[in-house]
């Protein structure tokens, strides 16, 4: 692992149990065992460090995603999947980085989202809608571009939203209400079979 791929690892180690505002250069710089000096050769200030750090966690996410959509026999059973990792994801991150991160959300979209040859790669939502429109299972007619952005704000609004926060919604919630709804509307008529199917087989 080189200098910069350790920093970027303690960096995302510590923002994940801490947030962003509370961690400092000096003990990131300690964690991934290289010097201060060396942390800003690399990086120009925090914030360069942050956004490639937060850049860094939106590509293991997205492999992580990737990998469970092709060992799966479908993407309705791969969506299923997905939401209970993201469920057990979240109880494993910091409110406080979920906080943070709203500060860094415009700069991480126009580093990693702007360029349209890129968002294969850093957006395992692309991957599933492409991967649910050569399966049947999604409309074809549609742009992929503008779901695989609306996906992305909602997921944004649940993680920031204050008036979410207050109605204490269970992840239940966030997937009968808000989700699922959603995919049922992009959903041919093979999808729709596909995702009743699978409720059934669930509550038996």
């Amino acid at each position: 692992m080189t200098p910069k791929e350790k920093i970027i690892d303690a960096a995302i180690k510590a923002f994940t149990v801490r947030g962003i505002k509370s961690v400092t250069m000096d003990s990131i710089a300690q964690t991934a065992g290289v010097s201060k000096r060396t942390v800003y050769e690399l990086f120009e200030d925090k914030d360069s460090l942050v956004i490639e750090a937060l850049g860094q966690m939106i590509i293991n996410h997205n492999k992580a995603m990737i990998n469970i959509i092709g060992h799966t026999e479908n993407i309705i059973e791969a969506l299923f999947l997905i939401i209970e990792k993201e469920a057990r994801r979240q109880e494993e991150i910091s409110p406080l980085l979920v906080q943070d991160m709203e500060k860094y959300f415009p700069l991480v979209n126009a580093a990693f989202f702007k360029d349209p040859q890129k968002i294969c790669m850093y957006s395992a939502t692309y991957t599933f809608l492409q991967s649910g429109i050569d399966q049947g299972i999604i409309r074809k007619e549609l742009k992929l571009e503008f779901v695989d952005t609306f996906l992305h704000e909602i997921i944004r609004m649940v993680h920031l939203s204050d008036q979410i926060r207050l109605l204490n919604p269970a992840k239940e919630d966030y997937l009968n209400n808000m989700f699922l709804p959603y995919f049922r509307g992009i959903c041919t008529r093979k999808g729709m079979m596909l995702m009743e199917i699978y409720f059934d087989n669930q509550t038996e």
